[in-house]
């Protein structure tokens, strides 16, 4: 998935719109991609500025790699899909707004995040009821 080649029709909106459009462009080859990349990401992470969300991304990561390595297959492919594209767009130093641009480059990875958040709640929620039954189960 090349973010350069951004056909959305209004590419200067981040929206909740966007998100579902792009996410609809995501291939298993994508999710490979964004794995492949999981230290970048982790390494952006570091930075202080997502200390409050840094929880929920490396909760996305690890339902990725769940779905990759087939231990939770219950996700949706279009939930799969919009974690692949937003955890792609935070990596991609040059997205609609280049990170190096401050504080504007940071707030679009923010808000691609949030609305990929809210578009997989329930399917984030569902994964951590499953994580904590499989995590009780190794404890009996």
């Amino acid at each position: 998935m090349n973010l350069k080649k951004n056909k959305y029709k209004n590419k200067n909106k981040i929206d909740e719109a966007y998100v579902k459009a792009e996410s609809k462009k995501v291939s298993e080859k994508d999710i490979d991609e964004t794995l492949s990349r999981q230290q970048q990401l982790l390494n952006k992470l570091k930075h202080k500025k997502w200390d409050h969300i840094k929880t929920e991304v490396l909760q996305l990561i690890e339902m990725l790699k769940a779905f990759k390595n087939k231990t939770y297959t219950k996700t949706p492919w279009k939930s799969i899909s919009a974690i692949t594209f937003t955890l792609l767009y935070i990596i991609n130093p040059l997205d609609l707004a280049p990170d190096f641009i401050p504080f504007i480059g940071y707030l679009d990875d923010i808000s691609v995040l949030t609305f990929c958040l809210n578009l997989v709640k329930s399917d984030i929620n569902d994964f951590k009821t499953w994580k904590e039954h499989q995590e009780t189960s190794i404890d009996v």
